[in-house]
């Protein structure tokens, strides 16, 4: 896993917990739900996920006949949901209606009958 969603992963929650004591503190109320953002690039391609709108956008950035790949899955989500682009400067967003709660994600390339993993880690949505 790369230090940068490891920082990211480990930073929400704790950011999180001093915002909602804050809110507690002044006795702001608490019905907004922290958003949870997270990005990332590969040699391959990028990826970046927006919690507050549940979107996905991956770009392939590389031109060696892959496709760059995202997938999506967990307590979150109902099923294994994928948001994949192929061709070296092409991006794409995919929209999705997640639950709160953690995504596995696992982000790969495929041609073809082959796939190629690049990265595993969890995030919430």
């Amino acid at each position: 896993m790369h230090k940068s969603i490891r920082r990211a992963l480990i930073a929400t929650p704790v950011s999180a917990a001093v915002c909602l004591g804050f809110a507690f503190t002044v006795g702001v109320g608490t019905s907004s739900a922290a958003t949870h953002n997270v990005s990332q690039q590969y040699a391959q391609g990028s990826m970046s996920y927006n919690s507050a709108t549940d979107t996905l956008t991956v770009k392939d950035l590389k031109k060696d006949g892959r496709t760059f790949a995202v997938s999506l899955f967990g307590p979150a989500a109902d099923g294994v949901h994928v948001c994949k682009v192929g061709g070296k400067g092409k991006s794409k967003t995919c929209d999705f209606n997640f639950n709160s709660g953690r995504l596995n994600v696992l982000v790969f390339t495929e041609r073809g009958d082959q796939h190629w993993d690049i990265d595993k880690f969890h995030m919430d949505a």
